[in-house]
């Protein structure tokens, strides 16, 4: 309890102290006065929403209160990082004033400038930018690939997190019927189709998903969030039975549940190895996988298709197996927040993961990492839009 204290009470210090700035540099010199007791108003309040939210968040146990949350995430984020971003840009022009006697006024400017847009970024990225989906098509060709599975069409998804829709949400049957659209051979989801409760995933959404089309079946695994270790239980058999909901449900659904186990798909005399492991993460994520459980059995087929959550997977073991040459994962969200234009490809999401979003290579092995179709923690997509990806195998 007094380690929570002094956290909220840190992170108040380091709202603050953006807004004094402010205050002092720009608002104190207007003449205006309601502006001026306008703004503390506002703050105000937003610091009181800050405690108030910190002290109920250890009785959350409703979804409701989670959406909560997840929004007043998105306004901290949009209301104190446009304060911050243009407390910087002020702070370096007194710098320069008192360092070298000379202020850099367009320097000012230009942060306001940026704050503005950071501003309106954030409301277009929760407004438009989350249901914004981008369909990529993306082929993979490897020399191991039996013939007969040349032009294999595979759909994945990721990282749905139902949970953070409105459960009125039209969002998923839309998605499903452009899946359905692409007639894929397979449908893979690589994790995390909830945010903590099976219960999301309510009769409308399991009927929706329920609708996906592939030929040769629909196959998922588990995400870090799909065990619900983030929430809390009060019984471990409570959180089990949630898990058990949860395969349940997929089930109702059509999905194949992989847990750390592998199955065989045949077309004419060719076979095409499919696995999927529990999730397998570094800390501070758990790591429930076992990669050599899951393909134990498949080492004289050439080509072996896993389905990771984690990327981090990769490099970590799956490549140290010959005959794993494609590895399905998501996980990163390319942290929901990016720029993928004019040449550039960079998200906060590369300082946590060396591979983070679309195809890799490495010698003779491919992974690909999805962006997700959800969102988590807040909810919005800026630069880095929800994604489904569709992978065409090709013979080398």
């Amino acid at each position: 309890m007094r380690s929570s204290i002094i956290i909220v009470c840190i992170f108040l210090f380091i709202c603050v102290l953006p807004d004094i700035f402010l205050y002092r540099k720009v608002i104190l010199r207007t003449n205006r006065n309601w502006l001026k007791k306008l703004y503390w108003v506002v703050s105000v309040l937003f610091y009181l929403g800050i405690i108030c939210l910190f002290a109920a968040l250890p009785h959350a146990h409703s979804e409701s209160l989670l959406q909560v949350f997840i929004w007043f995430n998105w306004l901290l984020l949009t209301i104190y990082l446009p304060k911050l971003l243009f407390s910087i840009f002020l702070g370096i022009d007194k710098a320069f004033t008192y360092l070298f006697h000379f202020r850099i006024h367009p320097f000012s400017y230009l942060g306001g400038v940026f704050a503005c847009l950071l501003f309106i970024g954030f409301i277009y990225g929760a407004l438009i930018g989350r249901f914004d989906v981008e369909l990529k098509r993306v082929t993979v060709t490897c020399d191991s690939l039996p013939p007969a599975f040349d032009g294999l069409k595979i759909v994945q998804i990721s990282d749905l997190h139902v949970g953070s829709q409105s459960p009125k949400s039209t969002f998923w049957a839309k998605e499903v019927q452009q899946i359905n659209a692409e007639h894929p051979d397979l449908v893979v989801m690589t994790g995390d189709m909830i945010d903590n409760y099976a219960s999301e995933l309510n009769p409308n959404v399991v009927n929706t998903l329920s609708h996906l089309q592939a030929k040769s079946g629909k196959f998922s695994i588990l995400g870090n969030h799909d065990y619900g270790d983030y929430s809390h239980w009060p019984t471990a058999e409570a959180k089990k039975a949630n898990l058990d909901s949860l395969k349940q449900r997929e089930k109702r659904m059509g999905f194949r549940l992989l847990t750390d186990e592998h199955l065989f798909i045949t077309k004419q005399s060719d076979t095409l190895v499919i696995a999927g492991v529990q999730n397998w993460s570094k800390p501070p994520f758990h790591c429930y996988g076992n990669l050599s459980k899951a393909v134990k059995g498949t080492e004289r087929f050439p080509f072996v298709l896993l389905l990771s959550h984690d990327p981090n997977h990769w490099m970590a073991q799956v490549v140290n197996y010959p005959n794993i040459r494609l590895m399905l994962a998501g996980h990163t969200h390319g942290m929901q927040l990016g720029i993928n234009h004019f040449g550039i490809h960079w998200s906060p999401a590369q300082w946590m993961f060396k591979q983070w979003d679309g195809l890799y290579h490495y010698q003779n092995k491919d992974l690909y990492v999805n962006r997700g179709l959800g969102y988590i923690g807040v909810p919005l997509r800026l630069g880095m839009p929800p994604e489904i990806t569709v992978l065409t195998l090709r013979k080398k």
